[in-house]
């Protein structure tokens, strides 16, 4: 296991430092350990997240080249939405 000298701001060590006293970790690698594990995890949901929005909009952007469109003046945008059954506008 590699070891790694980090400095931390008091805020930080005295959250770390709680954190064992409270007996919920032996000690303060594993605090540490856990805050990676969770950042890496949350790093690893927002790039899936990204890469679904990306797909979405190459799929979107290719049914525009396609021409399976419809064009709808701002004022249709409601009533087209309430034929949908659902509605995306406050009024």
């Amino acid at each position: 296991m590699a070891t790694r000298n980090v400095s931390l701001t008091d805020k930080l060590d005295a959250f770390v430092e709680e954190r064992v006293q409270s007996g919920d970790y032996q000690n303060a690698s594993e605090v540490i350990r856990t805050g990676l594990r969770l950042l890496k995890e949350r790093e690893e949901e927002y790039s899936a997240k990204v890469a679904a929005i990306n797909a979405a909009g190459q799929v979107g952007l290719d049914e525009i080249e396609r021409g399976e469109f419809i064009e709808l003046a701002p004022d249709e945008i409601g009533p087209w939405l309430q034929s949908l059954g659902r509605s995306g506008l406050n009024e």
